[in-house]
């Protein structure tokens, strides 16, 4: 069997990259909400380095991508990850490759003594939401709410 390798966003990567960004978005129905272009993935990504990305890759294809940065607790004094998007291929899914991409992560918590890996996940994910509790995920949403401040809301503050 093949096996997926997992590796760091590249410049060569930036249009597939691209195009699978806005195939996530689509998928979440936002693509309404899509204004990334390789521009902006190479100084925010790859310049900035204000978040990082993996590339997945299976049979020398690209078959998704995974972006997160890292995050503090301050009752804890340690670090964390922040995973903002894992995204396969819809005919890649089920066959493991998002468990690896878990499994990588976890390796970087304990390598640098992270205490706890985290994201978000739309409530009509139904897929995700059952591949999260087979990892024994814990469910936030009875303690916690998500906010955000953006747009008109985010200048209206200033």
């Amino acid at each position: 069997m093949d096996k997926l390798i997992i590796r760091d966003l590249e410049k060569k990567d930036l249009k597939q990259f691209i195009e699978l960004l806005k195939e996530l978005a689509k998928y979440e129905n936002m693509l309404d909400e899509f204004y990334c272009n390789e521009d902006i993935i190479e100084e925010s990504l790859l310049k900035d380095k204000l978040a990082r990305a993996l590339i997945l890759e299976f049979n020398n294809e690209i078959i998704g991508y995974a972006i997160y940065f890292f995050t503090f607790s301050s009752f804890w004094g340690k670090g964390g990850i922040y995973l903002e998007d894992i995204y396969i291929k819809e005919n890649f899914r089920r066959k493991g490759f998002a468990k690896e991409v878990f499994k990588y992560l976890a390796k970087l918590c304990k390598d640098k003594n992270f205490k706890r890996l985290e994201w978000a996940c739309l409530i009509e994910n139904e897929l995700g939401i059952k591949f999260y509790e087979k990892l024994n995920a814990t469910n936030l949403s009875k303690k916690w709410i998500n906010y955000r401040l953006d747009g008109k809301n985010l200048e209206d503050l200033i």
